[in-house]
C-alpha cells in the first residue's frame, strides 16, 4: 500500500476522518466562546434606529 491519504482506488478513511474531525474542531470550539458575542453583533446590527 502506498503512503497517503488517497491512492489509485484506495482510500484510507481512518486519516481522511482525522483530518476532517481535527479541520473542524477548532472552528466549533471558537464558536462556542464566541457565540454570545456573535448573537449580540447579528442582533444589534439588524435593529433599524
Amino acid at each position: 500500500m502506498t503512503p497517503g491519504i488517497i491512492a489509485a482506488f484506495i482510500v484510507n478513511w481512518g486519516s481522511m476522518s482525522a483530518a476532517a474531525v481535527l479541520t473542524v474542531l477548532p472552528t466549533m470550539v471558537l464558536f462556542a466562546l464566541a457565540s454570545k458575542w456573535i448573537v449580540q453583533g447579528l442582533t444589534s446590527g439588524a435593529v433599524k434606529e
